[in-house]
């Protein structure tokens, strides 16, 4: 047998684990790392054995940056974890990185449409089938829990935590729902998208996260402005409507967003405070990602439910274990693939393509809001969908320059 026939093989069998990974995250985090492992171990094979990593020169260049940002990030972050105030196995804590290989090899490996096409069809068609399966479940738990707890704190925790939860099904949510504006043919045709957004986004309210509120507030905003303002307008009535006639305790779960004195909110208040500490101490090296309650219990006396465990922000987390040069890489990072996804939205032709590469550039913009209060980068669920979407405009470039895009509209 050939390379080409073998490559061939190996190809389809690393992207039907791929896939099989980045669905399990919705309800099972050992079938996505047993996924993970299987076609991680055999891309690796692949690379020792042809020595090759074949990145296309579509999108070479426009790679560059962010590879080198991600090569900045990954030292400090090792650097960081040297120096941790508790040192010992700090660096086992880098596995988070192999998630990594998600983003690459969805470029290199998705060499069709056809092949792209299905793999998101899997994907959406399993969350909406665990999203339907939650609901009910929620439906049926539902009079239990309203005997002990207020309707508003009632949140879906159905396979994982609720903010967990909510923050999956936003990426794929947001990534997918510029689709629906497309006036031509999808390649999920609207009478099955609209349905399964529908669930998911139902299911995703159920989790009550409002870090995923805020995230979908802005990009419906921002849908809005660039894609149809007509649904700009019928979506801030909606809220108002909304907001007027839903029940009171539903209503203070949204309105607790800016109460500074909800106890969800003024506990991470005080984590923020005390990471401002540690990355005062420790500027240039952070305190390392490591033993984080031990170090934080070095500040202050944990007071409230999960304090210390992290410090519930993707910014303050980082400058605080890794400091300015690692927060500096972070923003770097993901700052160059907000530039290039946006540049790939203005320059595609497709409408299809286009709406959904903007799509991805919302998921993007929506991780990094809800990542203001919540520790998401460090979610090794939600940092799998993530990868997988933020490669998807690649993948589409890619595409289109081995297949002439078919203008639609």
């Amino acid at each position: 047998m050939d390379k080409d026939k073998i490559l061939g093989i190996t190809d389809k069998i690393i992207l039907i684990f791929l896939t099989m990974q980045i669905f399990a995250v919705d309800f099972s985090i050992a079938l996505s790392s047993i996924s993970l492992g299987i076609w991680g171990g055999l891309w690796i094979i692949e690379l020792a054995a042809f020595r090759k990593l074949g990145i296309p020169e579509s999108v070479k260049s426009d790679l560059k940056y962010f590879n080198i940002f991600v090569l900045c990030f990954l030292i400090f972050e090792i650097i960081s974890r040297v120096f941790a105030v508790f040192p010992d196995g700090a660096l086992v804590g880098l596995k988070r990185y192999f998630l990594y290989m998600i983003f690459y090899a969805s470029i290199i490996k998705i060499k069709d449409r056809g092949t792209f096409n299905n793999i998101v069809i899997v994907i959406l068609s399993v969350m909406t089938i665990i999203s339907a399966y939650e609901i009910v479940r929620f439906i049926i738990d539902l009079p239990a829990h309203m005997k002990t707890e207020s309707l508003g704190e009632i949140r879906l925790d159905t396979f994982a935590y609720a903010l967990t939860t909510g923050e999956i099904k936003m990426l794929v949510f947001i990534a997918l729902f510029p689709l629906l504006f497309l006036k031509g043919k999808s390649f999920i045709p609207k009478k099955y998208l609209i349905p399964s957004l529908a669930l998911i986004l139902f299911s995703l309210y159920l989790t009550q996260s409002r870090n995923v509120f805020v995230a979908l507030f802005v990009c419906f905003i921002l849908v809005g402005v660039f894609i149809n303002r007509k649904f700009l307008y019928a979506f801030i009535v909606t809220v108002i409507l909304l907001y007027i006639f839903m029940p009171a305790q539903l209503r203070e779960r949204i309105t607790s967003i800016v109460d500074m004195k909800h106890p969800s909110n003024e506990s991470r208040i005080v984590m923020w405070n005390t990471g401002w500490k540690m990355f005062l101490d420790h500027p240039f090296t952070g305190v390392g990602d490591n033993e984080i309650t031990d170090v934080y219990k070095m500040y202050k006396k944990p007071e409230f439910h999960a304090e210390g465990s992290h410090l519930h922000s993707n910014y303050m987390m980082i400058l605080a274990t890794m400091g300015i040069f690692g927060m500096a890489a972070y923003i770097a990072m993901f700052g160059v693939l907000l530039v290039k996804h946006f540049k790939y939205y203005k320059k595609t032709i497709a409408v299809q393509d286009k709406y959904l590469i903007f799509g991805c550039f919302l998921a993007m913009i929506a991780f990094h809001i809800s990542g203001i209060f919540e520790w998401n980068y460090g979610d090794w669920e939600v940092l799998t969908v993530l990868m997988f979407v933020i490669a998807i405009p690649f993948v589409i470039v890619n595409l289109n320059s081995l297949q002439p895009e078919e203008i639609t509209e």
